[in-house]
Order: C-alpha cells, then sequence, then structure tokens
C-alpha cells in the first residue's frame, strides 16, 4: 500500500497494475490499521475506512470493501447458479470456487441448500484466517457449512486432477500478479473447461470492462467455451469502471434462458439477496456498443 500526506491526511493509494495505465490511480483515507502482514505469497491489509467499510488489500490492490463486497460476490456467484438451473434442467450439486479466500463466494453458494459439496481451492491459507477473524461479515460463517472442503494449494495442479466433475465453476482470484499471475492463461481456461460436466457453468471475473488484460482475457474464454456471456455491475471500491463477469459453457446456450425461468426458480429456492435478482440477471447483460 502506497502512504501518502495529502490534503492534511494520510491516504491509501492502490498499486498500479502491469500493463495498465500507469497515470492514474485513487485513494481514500484510512481511519484504523486493523492488520497488516505478509503470507508466503502476498503482502494482506485491512483497514478502516468511512464511506467504504473495511477494505482489504492483496499487495497493494483492493479486493473488496465491506460496504460493497456484495454487489460483487452476488454478481458474480447467483447468475451462475441460476444459469445452470435454468438452464441444465438439473440442480447443481458440485462447486468449485478458485480463490475466494475472504469467504464471500462461498457465502453465497451456501445459500443453495441443495448444493451437496463445496470445494474452495486458494493457496493461501492465511487469507482464509485472516479473513475470518476480521472480515466476519463477508464469510458470514460459511466456512463452518459441513458440505465445504477446503484445499490449500496451488489450483493449476489441482483443476487438471478433474475431468467433467463440477456442476459450476466459480473463478474468484486477483487480477493477473502474484500469485494469480499463471491463472490467467488460456491453458488453465481449457482445464476449468474439461473440468466442468457438460451442462456445466464456469464464471469468471474479469475486471474493468476497459483494463487491457480484462479484455484479453475476456478474449481468450470467449474461443475456449463453446457458450459464452457477459455480466456487468458498478461495484463501488472499483471506481473506475464496471466490473465484468464472464459466464462460459460447454453446452447451455445463454441467450436462450428466459427471465421466467429464472424469476420462477429465484421464487422457488427463496434465495435473500441484496443486489441479485432476475431483473438484474438480464438488464446486467446489455452492454455498451463495442464491448466484447
Amino acid at each position: 500500500m502506497k502512504r501518502r500526506f495529502l490534503f492534511g491526511k494520510n491516504w491509501f493509494f492502490e498499486e498500479m497494475k502491469l500493463g495498465e495505465s500507469p497515470t492514474f490511480t485513487w485513494g481514500v483515507i484510512p481511519e484504523k490499521e486493523i492488520f497488516v502482514g505478509k503470507s508466503q505469497f502476498q503482502k494482506i491489509e485491512i483497514f478502516g475506512t468511512k464511506e467504504f467499510g473495511r477494505i482489504l488489500a492483496l499487495d497493494g490492490l483492493v479486493q473488496l470493501s465491506t460496504k460493497q463486497e456484495f454487489v460483487y460476490h452476488e454478481m458474480l456467484v447467483q447468475p451462475a447458479m441460476f444459469y445452470y438451473w435454468a438452464g441444465s434442467g438439473g440442480r447443481p450439486e458440485r462447486i468449485l470456487i478458485i480463490g475466494g479466500g475472504d469467504g464471500g463466494a462461498l457465502r453465497e453458494i451456501v445459500k443453495h441448500k441443495l448444493v451437496k459439496e463445496i470445494f474452495l481451492v486458494d493457496l493461501d491459507k492465511k487469507v482464509i484466517a485472516v479473513s475470518k477473524k476480521y472480515l466476519p461479515s463477508v464469510s458470514q460463517g460459511a466456512f463452518k457449512d459441513k458440505r465445504l472442503k477446503v484445499f490449500n494449494e496451488d489450483a493449476l495442479k489441482f483443476v487438471k486432477k478433474y475431468k467433467k466433475f463440477f456442476d459450476v465453476i466459480i473463478y474468484d482470484l486477483t487480477d493477473p500478479t502474484g500469485p494469480s499471475l499463471g491463472l490467467w492463461s488460456a491453458e488453465f481456461y481449457r482445464d476449468i473447461l474439461r473440468a466442468l460436466k457438460e451442462n456445466g457453468v464456469a464464471v469468471f471475473q474479469t475486471a474493468y470492462l476497459g483494463e487491457r488484460f480484462a479484455k484479453k482475457a475476456r478474449k481468450r474464454i470467449k474461443r475456449i467455451f463453446p457458450f459464452f456471456k457477459i455480466h456487468r455491475a458498478f461495484v463501488g471500491c472499483f471506481p473506475f469502471d464496471e466490473h465484468t463477469f464472464s459466464f462460459g459453457s460447454k453446452k447451455i446456450n445463454f441467450n436462450k434462458v428466459t427471465f421466467r425461468e429464472i424469476k420462477s426458480k429465484y421464487k422457488k429456492l427463496n434465495l435473500k439477496t441484496k443486489y441479485y435478482s432476475p431483473e438484474i440477471h438480464f438488464s446486467s447483460a446489455v452492454l455498451p456498443r463495442g464491448v466484447k
């Protein structure tokens, strides 16, 4: 985290992302330092702010804020789950979360009571421990769910072990720096495709609409998966653009899933969501001209 004294206050400024413009960043005034430490893989910081609540930063890059994380995590998880429900004709029973050590994506999966097994693979066990201790509102006790199996190992090697095994795969990784750099590759996307069942759905966090690395990632995913769809949402702690969520499947044509199907299943499951709804599901897939 970069600290600067500005306007009589100490500010946090986010680190520059490799390959992106070095001419701008964003900042916030930390009110309280809650945790600063290093794991084997990265620097971990949590600090309190007035506007955003608690912020989690890894290697100087913001990962979430407690006041806005529900938008990100609901939009990462729920469209994928409802695409599966509506498009496959079955129930999503076996889920894989890649990354997601803060527990937000896990919390959203746990809401689905018919899921039988949840696998979470995150290389950095310290992120999980620190998040459970200092960001309990994010996971809301989801790490205690009996369906969960946690693997602190390399996701590259882990995913290669499975073929046509998972109903839904949630790719909740940091932007391509540090330990996640090798996971933003066409090879890894192909491994995820192989690990999916025929009617499975994979979802990838693919950063801002306009970021160069995000555009490349979306292009690769679209080339690898037979069916592809982008959704978007504004997340306050990612302030420069709308965040994108990219969906892929072998067999489910996302464009043929109807509002009636999503609304009916959402009502039947009686899920509690703060941002996601059947209406948001479809409106978030309307993109500006030229976005790919």
